[in-house]
C-alpha cells in the first residue's frame, strides 16, 4: 500500500512538473506574450516608476497616480518592481510564470488539505489558468483566484490554530486579494465564513459540545472580520468614490447556456476549433462528479451514511450564487464583461468542488493524464494559431520606439483588423518615457494611473484638437497648448489612403514628415516638422 502511494505521488508530481515546464517553455517561446490589455499594464507600470521617481516632469502634465487606493494594483506593482532591474518583456514573463505556477500549486495545496487522495485531479486547474480573460490581459482578475485558493488552503491548514501569526497572514492575504479584484475579495470572505460554519457543524456532528462549537465559531468569525477589515474599509472607500457603468445590455440566456456547455471561458481566439477541445473539460468534470456522487450515495458499507455530505460541499453555495449572477447580471454593468467574469468564476468553483470529492485514485490518475493531453493540444493550437503572430506585431511596435524621442507626445492610430490589438500602441512606451494618447487605464479610474484633471493641456495635431475620424485625450478648455510630436500608424498602414483617413492624411502631409516604415509594413511613423 505504501509503495503504491509513493508511486502515485511520484507519478502525479512528475506529470505536474512536466506540464508546468512545458507551459513555462511556451510562455518564453515568444518575446511578448501578447494580450489586449497586457500592453497597457506594462506601459502603466512603467509610468508608475517615472511618476514615483519624478524623473520625467513632462509626464506630470498628463499623468498622475490615482489618489484613491484602488484594486488592480498587484500586477502593476509586480511589473514595476521587476522592471527596476530587468527589461519589460522579461518582467512580463516573470508575472505570467508566477501566476500560472502559483494558481496551479495553490489549488493543489487546497485539494491536499481537503482531500489528500485527489492530488491527481488537482491538475484540472492548470487549463483554467489560461482563461479567455488571461489571454485578454485581465491579470489582476486572474491573480485573484491564485490568492483565493492560497488563502483557503492556509485557513484550512491553520483552522485549529488561534495564533497571532495566523491573523497576520490572513490579513496579508485578504488585503492582497483586495488589490487584485473586488469580486474575489467578496467571495473569499464569503467562502471563509462558510468554511467556519461547515467545520463547526462537522465537529458538532462528531460529538463536540454545543457551547464549544459556538465559541469556536465566534472566535473564527472574529478573526476573519479583523483580517478583512483593511480590505473592507478600502472597498467601501473605492465604491463610494468610483463611478461604474450602469449599462443594462444583456446576453441572451440561450447564448449563456451555450457558453456554459462549450466552456467558453477557455476559448481565446478561434471559437469553432477551440470549443472542440474545451468542451472535453466539461465532460471530464461531469464524469468526476458522477462517480463521486455514486460512491457517496452507494457506499461499500450499506449502513455508512457519513460520506453523503462533506464539508467541501459548502463550495456549492458560492458555485450556485455565481451561476445566478451569471444569468442575471448585465454583461456591461460595473466594470464590463461581467458574464465572462462570472463564467470563469463558476468553472473555478465547479473544478474546486469536483476535485474535492472522494474518487478512486485510478480514475483520478486517468483524468489527470487526459487533462494534460487536452490542455497541451489547446495551448499549442492557440500558440501557433494566434500568439506567435500577435508577438510579431507587439515586437514590431516595441522596436519602433527607437525612432521616437524620449518625453515626446505620441498619437497612435489603430488600423489593425485584429480586435485584440486595441491597446497594442502601449508597447511603444516600454523603453523610454512617452506620452501615448491612447491609455484606457488612465481613463476608467480604477487603475493606479490616471490622466491629470487640472494640468492636462489642449493637445493639437497640427492646428486641430480633434478630427472627425479621430479623437485623442485632450483638455479643450486648457489655455496650454501642446503639439503632438509623432503620429504612429499601426496595423494595415496602407489604409491611410482610404477616404476614411483623408482628413488625417491631409494634416500629416501639411505638418508632419514620414520617418519610418517597418519592414513588414505594420508600423508607420510621422514626425512633426
Amino acid at each position: 500500500m505504501k509503495k503504491q502511494l509513493v508511486r502515485s505521488i511520484f507519478n502525479e508530481r512528475t506529470l505536474l512538473v512536466a506540464a508546468l515546464l512545458y507551459n513555462i517553455w511556451l510562455l518564453c517561446d515568444v518575446r511578448f506574450y501578447p494580450s489586449m490589455d497586457g500592453a497597457g499594464h506594462l506601459y502603466n507600470s512603467k509610468l508608475i516608476g517615472h511618476l514615483l521617481h519624478g524623473d520625467t516632469p513632462s509626464l506630470n502634465l498628463f499623468f498622475t497616480l490615482n489618489p484613491s487606493i484602488v484594486p488592480n494594483w498587484l500586477s502593476h506593482f509586480i511589473l514595476y518592481t521587476c522592471q527596476l532591474f530587468m527589461p519589460p518583456w522579461i518582467a512580463e514573463k516573470v508575472l505570467l510564470i508566477l501566476y500560472v505556477v502559483g494558481i496551479t500549486l495553490a489549488f493543489r495545496w487546497l485539494i491536499y488539505e481537503l482531500c489528500p487522495g485527489n492530488l491527481n485531479v488537482s491538475i484540472l486547474m492548470l487549463p483554467f489558468a489560461y482563461s479567455m480573460l488571461f489571454h485578454m490581459g485581465f491579470y489582476n482578475n486572474c491573480l485573484s483566484f491564485a490568492l483565493l485558493f492560497l488563502t483557503l488552503a492556509y485557513w484550512y491548514r491553520m483552522r485549529n490554530s488561534h495564533s497571532i501569526s495566523k491573523l497576520a497572514v490572513l490579513l496579508l492575504f485578504l488585503t492582497l486579494i483586495y488589490f487584485t479584484a473586488l469580486m474575489a475579495f467578496a467571495f473569499t470572505g464569503l467562502i471563509l465564513g462558510l468554511l467556519v460554519l461547515a467545520v463547526a457543524i462537522k465537529d458538532y456532528a462528531d460529538g463536540a459540545e454545543r457551547s464549544v462549537v459556538l465559541k469556536k465559531i465566534w472566535r473564527e468569525l472574529r478573526t476573519l472580520l479583523i483580517a478583512a477589515l483593511p480590505g473592507l474599509v478600502l472597498a467601501a472607500l473605492f465604491i463610494k468614490s468610483t463611478r461604474f457603468s450602469t449599462d443594462t445590455g444583456r446576453i441572451p440566456a440561450a447564448e449563456l447556456v451555450q457558453w456554459l456547455n462549450d466552456v467558453r471561458c477557455l476559448i481565446a481566439y478561434n471559437y469553432k476549433e477551440e470549443s472542440n477541445l474545451t468542451v472535453q473539460f466539461l465532460h471530464l468534470l461531469l464524469i468526476l462528479v458522477s462517480v463521486a456522487l455514486y460512491r457517496r450515495f452507494h457506499p461499500v458499507n450499506k449502513g455508512d451514511k457519513s460520506r453523503r455530505f462533506q464539508p467541501s460541499d459548502i463550495f456549492l453555495i458560492p458555485l450556485i450564487l455565481t451561476g445566478i449572477l451569471y444569468f442575471t447580471t448585465p454583461n456591461d454593468a460595473v466594470g464590463g464583461m461581467m458574464s465572462d467574469r462570472y463564467l470563469l468564476q463558476f468553472y473555478m468553483f465547479f473544478v474546486l468542488w469536483a476535485c474535492s470529492q472522494p474518487i478512486p485514485q485510478k480514475l483520478g490518475a486517468a483524468i489527470g493524464i487526459l487533462v494534460v493531453i487536452i490542455h497541451i493540444n489547446l495551448l499549442q493550437m492557440q500558440h501557433e494559431g494566434a500568439i506567435k503572430d500577435l508577438d510579431k506585431d507587439a515586437t514590431t511596435l516595441a522596436r519602433a520606439s527607437k525612432f521616437l524621442e524620449a518625453n515626446s507626445v505620441v498619437l497612435p492610430v489603430n488600423m489593425s483588423e485584429n480586435w485584440l490589438e486595441l491597446h497594442f500602441s502601449n508597447y511603444l512606451g516600454l523603453e523610454k518615457p512617452l506620452v501615448i494618447l491612447e491609455n484606457y487605464e488612465a481613463t476608467v479610474g480604477w487603475f493606479p494611473v490616471r490622466w491629470t484633471d487640472d494640468k492636462l493641456p489642449r493637445v493639437l495635431l497640427g492646428e486641430h484638437d480633434h478630427l472627425s475620424s479621430l479623437r485623442w485625450t485632450s483638455n479643450f478648455a486648457s489655455p496650454t497648448n501642446i503639439s503632438i510630436d509623432y503620429v504612429c500608424l499601426f496595423g494595415n498602414v496602407q489604409n491611410i489612403k482610404d477616404e476614411k483617413w483623408a482628413e488625417l492624411k491631409a494634416v500629416l502631409d501639411k505638418s508632419y514628415r514620414h520617418i519610418y516604415l517597418a519592414e513588414n509594413h505594420y508600423v508607420s511613423i510621422y514626425k512633426k516638422m
